[in-house]
């Protein structure tokens, strides 16, 4: 209390400095916010424009290299699949050999002249096994359409590139050209059939040991059609696999035996060497055009976020609302790896 001053003064005094005190905490805490908002549009703004460059950068290259290789009679088969993490392929991308995929590969090997080249480009880890059947198969069809002699060693018609990886279903169509050509720290794999989430070989290791009536009845069951389809998986091999690819002192079926014999690990990697040491009629030196074919087509997966095809795709339905949530979807994506929440 100050003599001569009202209480009531004082306080009222008191009472509108706090409230000034406030206000101006409130516009400063305000103020900063709509600064922050402001820093982040113009993030985001960037952030999207260098991902669209990039995305469209990656894709004019893919689509000069895709041109540049179907010069002349060559027709260009490419199985470049999606090997991220993720659930679902980004940018339309696969990540396994399925049916559509193999239509379309069958339609352009079966459409394509009779003297064509075939150039098979792979990357991938494999998949169904029938869609890479039917793919390995028009191959061989191809191969069969050709008049009079070709030397497969010096002047190949249908060639496999592996520049990183293709193993079972990519190996089996790989196995059906003529030549293979391999990145020195490319892979293969074996072939053999993978049932009901394991090898067959293993089911026929667990009967072995525990007998059938100790085994649950699923399980033998299972045995049963695993087995079956072992048996098919082998025949097919046999077909597939082109009779360039021979080792010498070995039987005539000895790369398909081994590979669908189940005695590999199906996830083995199998070297350039080795796969000359199998009798494969392999190369190391694959051109430019393949590595910038792949390595585009790679970039392009990795641009593009999948909440974008789904804009892509309200904007092509005219759905009515459709575009503002997958563009919220997009802004709410990349506000989180500004903070370093998510993966573009």
């Amino acid at each position: 209390m100050i003599e001569g001053v009202d209480n009531t003064v004082l306080y009222g005094v008191a009472g509108a400095g706090l409230f000034v005190l406030i206000l101006a905490i409130s516009a400063i805490s305000m103020h900063l916010n709509r600064q922050r908002a402001v820093s982040d549009e113009r993030q985001v703004y960037k952030l999207r424009r260098k991902r669209a460059a990039r995305y469209e950068d990656a894709k004019k290259d893919y689509e000069k290299y895709r041109k540049k290789i179907e010069s002349g009679n060559t027709v260009l088969v490419d199985l470049i699949h999606d090997l991220g993490d993720d659930f679902v392929g980004r940018d339309s991308a696969q990540q396994q050999i399925a049916f559509d995929e193999a239509f379309e590969a069958v339609a352009s090997i079966r459409q394509a002249n009779p003297r064509a080249r075939i150039v098979i480009v792979l990357h991938t880890l494999g998949g169904y096994a029938r869609p890479a059947h039917m793919i390995a198969l028009a191959i061989k069809q191809h191969l069969s359409k050709g008049k009079g002699h070709y030397n497969p060693r010096r002047e190949p018609r249908v060639v496999a590139y592996v520049p990183y990886v293709a193993m079972s279903g990519g190996t089996m169509i790989a196995l059906a050209a003529d030549k293979i050509v391999m990145d020195p720290t490319a892979s293969l794999g074996p072939i053999d059939t993978i049932y009901g989430g394991f090898p067959t070989e293993a089911y026929k290791e667990l009967l072995a040991q525990k007998g059938p009536l100790a085994t649950q009845d699923v399980l033998v069951m299972l045995a049963h059609e695993a087995e079956k389809y072992d048996r098919y998986a082998g025949q097919v091999a046999r077909d597939i696999v082109n009779d360039i690819h021979k080792a010498e002192g070995k039987p005539d079926h000895h790369i398909a035996d081994t590979l669908s014999a189940g005695t590999l690990s199906h996830s083995q990697a199998i070297t350039p060497g080795d796969a000359k040491d199998f009798g494969m009629n392999v190369s190391t030196k694959i051109p430019d055009l393949i590595y910038g074919l792949v390595d585009a087509r790679i970039r392009m997966i990795h641009t593009r976020l999948e909440y974008e095809a789904r804009r892509l795709d309200s904007e092509d339905a005219g759905e009515e609302g459709g575009t503002d949530n997958a563009e919220q979807a997009i802004e709410r994506a990349i506000r989180q790896s500004l903070r370093g929440n998510v993966r573009l």
